[in-house]
């Protein structure tokens, strides 16, 4: 084959490949999405308060995928799955959004309580409950999730209870006056003391007396197995070895000396008639009228001396008067149980 017809032949089969060749397409790439948080705190929080979390997602129309939420120090502040956030302890923490490669975090601060400094006061509208002789009255408080109850035998006797779970309560003339507010869970609960952080932050002054025996701190009880419980951080007359059983050891838990002591009573009025079931008591060796009760370190104290708790019934902070004539005015109660 002469040379110009080989430069004819492979100037052909040039043409024929430019021409087959397939015209390059655009990459379909999304347009890059971004998210940032909402909702965040602009002040220091303080342990126990809440808040809701939520992202901006750009572009609007994106498909994001699921929203991962975490805490970097979990007992600063922790989040749950839907954003809502719980400031646990004092501290500096950051809270992060992650949403497949998008992600944002915010700073978040926590203050510890100190009900003997911090303002509370009586704050809404006060509403008065007489009670019944020999019945429990039971009444829920404002918006905190929180009820009350008041019981006692004989005389002239009252609580007057506000929106932000502050009170005052009296009696006079009574054999046995019994007031409380707190956590209510009833007799089905599956609320297990080990998976819960009890704490109550109080302040409270009193006048007047109470009779032979007095308890104020917490109080509750346990269901399977049915159990009474009391952290006494003050009192009228300090409660003697009478009233509490045995000695089980002592700790030391916020800044104090606690006595650990249990009673067996007898066929004796509970939640559930009467039956024989065990007392538990924890008691400061020095009376206060304000601070802070970690009630899940007394539980986990119990447990360890042998002191079984069965399903949470309730949990209160709580008066109560073996008698006389007395007042105690709560200016400053702050409860939390862990919950998000």
């Amino acid at each position: 084959m002469n040379r110009r017809i080989v430069w004819i032949v492979q100037a052909a089969l040039a043409l024929i490949s430019t021409g087959c060749a397939r015209e390059p397409h655009a990459t379909d790439e999304s347009p890059a999405i971004s998210i940032a948080i909402k909702g965040a705190p602009e002040s220091s929080m303080l342990v126990g308060e809440k808040f809701s979390l939520n992202v901006e997602i750009t572009p609007e129309d994106a498909d994001a995928g699921t929203v991962v939420w975490s805490s970097s120090d979990p007992a600063v502040a922790k989040v749950n799955a839907y954003g809502y956030v719980l400031a646990k302890g004092k501290g500096e923490c950051e809270i992060s959004a992650t949403a497949g490669r998008a992600s944002d975090k915010v700073a978040i601060s926590v203050n510890d309580r100190d009900p003997a400094r911090d303002e509370m006061g009586h704050v809404g509208s006060g509403k008065t409950d007489q009670g019944r002789n020999n019945n429990t009255v039971t009444f829920s408080v404002g918006n905190t999730g929180w009820s009350g109850k008041i019981w006692y035998q004989g005389g002239n006797n009252s609580v007057t209870y506000y929106d932000n779970g502050t009170f005052k309560t009296s009696w006079n003339g009574t054999n046995n006056y019994v007031m409380g507010l707190g956590y209510y869970y009833d007799k089905d609960s599956d609320v297990d003391p080990k998976d819960m952080q009890y704490d109550c932050y109080f302040r409270h002054s009193k006048t007047g007396s109470a009779g032979g025996y007095s308890y104020i701190g917490i109080h509750g009880w346990t269901m399977d197995p049915l159990v009474e419980f009391y952290i006494v951080d003050d009192w009228y007359n300090k409660p003697g070895a009478n009233l509490l059983g045995q000695k089980k050891g002592e700790f030391t838990v916020d800044g104090a000396n606690y006595e650990i002591y249990q009673n067996l009573r007898v066929q004796q009025p509970s939640i559930t008639g009467t039956q024989t079931y065990p007392q538990y008591f924890s008691v400061r060796t020095v009376a206060r009228q304000s601070g802070h009760i970690d009630a899940s370190a007394h539980f986990t104290k119990f447990e360890s001396l042998g002191m079984r708790m069965g399903k949470m019934y309730e949990l209160m902070y709580y008066i109560e008067a073996g008698g006389g004539t007395g007042s105690l005015d709560c200016t400053y109660l702050f409860m939390s149980d862990g919950r998000i």
